[in-house]
């Protein structure tokens, strides 16, 4: 028998692979509804909020350019609980889907000690093990930080009654700037305060270009909270070496994740709870597997279900596919800002603005369709990375990363008969980059 700990991508991945296989599999979900994080807290959440916010942009431009009239707002609980019902619908597909392949699911709230597992009512002695329990917000240690109106992604959904007139996330990674655009949106005014700079891990190019959707927001960089103030209720940040006191009446911590581990005891660990993990997945305990978030970021949906594929391929005496090197990342705001990248300093960069279509049409006359950026290597067109900002650029930076993880050449997709219109601007600066490099070497 095989147990499996945790519903989210990488625990329901690995227990479908494994019941399909004609293996005896127990997945244990404390939460209860499978989906893990992303679905119930996460990256489902965003999508969600997302699409409201982006509307109300939508319903602005028109409005601004005199082709519709007539106000439109948000009502925060009605988005909240019709959300919560689409969440539930999904979550009970997966479980359909997951109880179809053969896994029994057990609602538990686990505790190992390996190489037992006990649930509370019992203790299950598997053959082997694979723990996939995910990870939980980072909230850093700042007097004030249990205040009411103090919240993190896991609280905030349940605890925010309706959109505060001010809100202020600390962080200035991904989830930051999601959070601060959904919410500028939806009217209210927002502060982020980013520890460095704001979205690091994205090229300049794409920094300057999600700026554009992030206009309306104020936004400190390279600053720390000291003290979140107020009695009983949150009323603002004090920010440490300045001084300066940001009013507010709600707070998000947006400060990143730490893996969920805490319940486990037999496998090696790193100083953040990370389980540590060979190219199998396996632990430093014999027959026991770890994959998804438990195991340390980068926190991806994607990563954590070839995490869990790999552990089952493992388990099952096969012989495992390597994780690619290149990781497809997004960032949704107004536009949807994709990139990915391998030895960037290896390469030159081409950007351009992206072509208008879909989604971007009535944004020519704001000066902003977007942009698009690719970096090559000079002496044989090699694409080393790419940034899309575009409506719906998540797809095409998928695509390109796994031909970047196959050695894909500017020459190779500049021919590409594309679709048109269309938002994407990769192709044809692929094409342009081709032809430079040629002309340059005649």
């Amino acid at each position: 028998m095989i147990t499996v700990i945790g519903g989210g991508p990488a625990g329901r991945y690995g227990a479908i692979k494994l019941a399909s296989e004609g293996e005896e599999v127990i997945l244990i979900e404390k939460r209860g509804p499978l989906g893990g994080q992303c679905l119930h807290q996460g990256c489902m959440v965003i999508c969600a909020l997302n699409e409201i916010a982006r509307h109300l942009d939508d319903n602005r431009r028109f409005q601004s350019l005199g082709i519709i009239s007539g106000d439109i707002s948000v009502s925060y609980p009605d988005a909240v609980r019709q959300m919560t019902e689409i969440h539930a619908t999904i979550s009970g597909i997966l479980k359909r889907e997951t109880e179809n392949a053969g896994v029994q699911i057990l609602n538990a709230e686990a505790e190992v000690n390996c190489p037992e597992v006990y649930t509370g009512k019992e203790t299950l002695y598997p053959d082997k093990m694979l723990i996939s329990t995910g990870s939980k917000p980072f909230v850093p240690k700042i007097p004030g930080a249990d205040l009411n109106g103090v919240y993190n992604p896991h609280t905030i959904i349940s605890g925010l009654k309706d959109i505060p007139e001010r809100i202020s996330i600390i962080g200035g990674g991904v989830i930051a700037a999601e959070y601060a655009y959904i919410f500028s949106s939806f009217g209210a005014e927002v502060d982020i305060i980013a520890r460095s700079s704001l979205l690091k891990g994205m090229p300049h190019t794409g920094v300057e270009s999600a700026l554009k959707d992030l206009k309306k927001i104020n936004i400190t960089e390279n600053a720390t909270p000291a003290e979140i103030t107020g009695e009983g209720r949150a009323d603002g940040i004090l920010l440490k070496d300045s001084g300066v006191h940001i009013e507010t009446d709600a707070v998000l911590f947006a400060t990143g994740l730490i893996p969920s581990s805490a319940m486990i005891h037999g496998p090696d660990k790193r100083d953040n709870g990370a389980i540590i993990t060979d190219e199998r997945m396996e632990t430093s305990v014999k027959g026991v597997f770890a994959a998804g978030d438990v195991t340390g970021g980068p926190y991806l949906t994607p990563l954590a279900r070839a995490e869990g594929s790999i552990a089952a391929d493992a388990m099952l005496g096969r012989i495992p596919k390597k994780l690619p090197a290149v990781l497809p990342q997004s960032v949704k705001l107004r536009y949807e800002h994709s990139f990915c990248s391998q030895n960037p300093d290896e390469c030159m960069e081409m950007a351009m603005p992206a072509p208008s279509g879909p989604g971007s049409f009535w944004s020519v006359s704001e000066r902003n369709t977007g942009r698009a950026l690719i970096e090559y290597r000079k002496e044989d067109g090699k694409i080393c990375g790419m940034y899309l900002g575009s409506p719906s650029s998540g797809p095409v930076s998928a695509y390109l990363a796994h031909m970047i993880e196959k050695g894909v050449k500017t020459g190779d997709i500049a021919d590409i008969m594309e679709v048109h219109p269309s938002t994407d601007g990769i192709l044809g600066l692929a094409a342009y980059a081709e032809y430079i490099r040629q002309k340059n070497q005649t």
